[in-house]
């Protein structure tokens, strides 16, 4: 079951990278999380992160102008993740 309320702005083969790029979207201030194709924690091969279908144009603007490296990539998935507010 899909959620038109939420959009995907990134896939990504490796969790790491996606949660790189949640990072990236949390640090501009947006709602975000990863979805996973994981039906067991830690087993998942396919991550997309997703954002607020209202919000979608601006990510993706954020994501383009950014143009992330593979460096800063890991760099960014190397620090403290985001607390989660839930």
């Amino acid at each position: 079951m899909t959620d038109d309320r939420w959009s995907s702005v990134g896939d990504y083969d490796e969790r790491v990278s996606a949660e790189a790029i949640l990072g990236v979207l949390v640090g501009e201030g947006l709602p975000c999380y990863v979805h996973s194709d994981a039906h067991v924690p830690g087993l998942g091969s396919a991550f997309s992160v997703r954002v607020p279908a209202a919000l979608a144009a601006r990510a993706r603007a954020l994501l383009a102008h950014e143009a992330i490296s593979d460096s800063e990539l890991t760099e960014l998935a190397l620090r403290t993740p985001p607390e989660d507010p839930g």
